[in-house]
């Protein structure tokens, strides 16, 4: 058996809070695919907002099904807020922070 390529896969979350004083908070599910190149450099993949658990309204807890988070971003679309966007704006955040870089250092090592 000859190994040819090493990539690991990573899985991490990060903690959010969204909306005028916070009201949202949820936590943000990510993967990251860290790859050792031909040349012995470090290639890190990044798959932000896989998915979305523990969402809270006001200190609330949300229904965390399918529909229930649906109904829940309906009913913020209906008040003029659109979840989707605020979580994009999150994760334009989490990409320009160096996150590559950051992994990098983490799993060079692992790899």
């Amino acid at each position: 058996m000859k190994i040819t390529s090493k990539t690991l896969m990573v899985g991490f979350e990060t903690e959010v809070k969204l909306g005028n004083n916070d009201a949202i908070e949820l936590t943000l599910l990510h993967s990251a695919f860290i790859s050792e190149n031909k040349d012995g450099s470090i290639s890190v993949d990044i798959e932000l907002g896989i998915d979305v658990t523990d969402v809270k309204f006001l200190g609330i807890e949300v229904d965390s099904s399918y529909n229930g988070y649906k109904q829940f971003k309906a009913n913020l679309k209906e008040l003029g807020i659109n979840l989707d966007e605020l979580i994009d704006e999150k994760e334009k955040e989490l990409a320009n922070s160096k996150l590559e870089d950051k992994l990098t250092l983490m799993f060079r090592d692992k790899i």
